[in-house]
């Protein structure tokens, strides 16, 4: 009697060890991992990506380029593009809330895009939000150059996320903006 529980718990312990890794590893945003989902017959295998029922199928990317004073254009970047993070930034990373509501910004200007023009959009408090961030990032990287920058310009697109088949759509891009400029 002994033995039938011990091997009873074994097997239990080895189900549901296995309906957690599979649990684990479908969660994982790329879509190949998706497979394991074709054995679940009753639904067993939870879909938590995001916490949703539809997952986002894409990712707003900001990029932005500089203008030199003596006119050289510095190809597009990301922003914080090659600077490196602690360890502990995968469990918490509260200086990155600024990165998270830029991209919620550039959600709420594909948005407006679908009703509105380019112009219309350059007037919105959301621009000015993402105007002010884009600047902000490129003073913090324009310390210490040799060459003074003179102005910028950043655009918005729409990319597949991990999803590398997915092409980028471009959505959005601002003028090139004067970094004396500050009415604008």
């Amino acid at each position: 009697m002994m033995f039938e529980s011990r091997a009873s718990q074994r097997g239990l312990s080895v189900v549901l060890a296995g309906w957690f890794t599979a649990t684990l590893v479908s969660q994982h945003p790329h879509r190949v991992f998706d497979r394991l989902r074709q054995f679940d017959r009753i639904g067993a295998i939870p879909n938590w990506r995001f916490f949703a029922p539809l997952p986002a199928q894409h990712d707003y990317v900001v990029l932005y380029r500089t203008v030199g004073e003596d006119g050289e254009v510095s190809p597009w970047r990301r922003p914080e593009e090659g600077r490196t993070h602690r360890w502990s930034a995968a469990v918490w990373s509260p200086g990155r809330r600024h990165t998270k509501a830029a991209l919620m910004v550039c959600g709420q200007i594909s948005g407006m895009l679908s009703t509105a023009g380019g112009e219309q959009v350059r007037r919105t408090a959301q621009y000015r939000v993402l105007r002010a961030y884009i600047r902000q990032e490129v003073l913090t990287r324009a310390r210490g150059r040799e060459r003074p920058l003179a102005s910028f310009q950043f655009l918005v697109a729409k990319s597949g996320g991990h999803d590398h088949r997915v092409r980028p759509r471009f959505l959005f891009a601002s003028p090139v903006i004067p970094l004396r400029d500050e009415a604008k």
